[in-house]
């Protein structure tokens, strides 16, 4: 895996102070030429519940495509999440991270992407597979 798709911490430093989180957001911005009382929201309020275990990600490919995700995007991913049925999720198969739905079935799992040209995933006996974390944020860069 080349570093921009490595996993990076996310959050701020565990030294910083905490602040309340924001609870509200202005709908427009008012006057420019007023005090128009929008203050900045810090995205690791709003986005990031667990800050030691959080982490960006960059994904790649399009298997994930009608979930929303989509090659290119920045997922931020939660370890501290315990992956329930029908989550998105980060797996480790085989040495490679993957990003599918986790579908629980009895004591069985199986990981599906929603292109259906991709075979799902069940794991086999001995085969490497970790829930790595579940995905609770995606982000995308828009054309400017």
């Amino acid at each position: 895996m080349d570093d921009q798709s490595a996993p990076r911490r996310v959050g701020r430093e565990s030294t910083a102070p905490l602040q309340p989180p924001r609870t509200s957001v202005a709908v427009s911005f008012g006057s420019p030429a007023g005090d128009s009382g929008v203050t900045r929201l810090d995205l690791n309020d709003v986005f990031i519940k667990n800050q030691q275990a959080t982490f960006l990600m960059r994904v790649a490919g399009g298997s994930m495509h009608d979930a929303g995700i989509d090659d290119g995007d920045i997922v931020l991913v939660d370890r501290a999440i315990t992956p329930a049925h029908g989550h998105v999720v980060i797996a480790v198969v085989e040495q490679e991270f993957l990003c599918r739905r986790l579908a629980r079935q009895g004591v069985g799992v199986s990981l599906s992407a929603t292109d259906p040209a991709v075979a799902d995933i069940q794991p086999r006996e001995g085969q490497e597979f970790q829930l790595w974390g579940v995905v609770t944020t995606v982000m995308k860069s828009l054309p400017v």
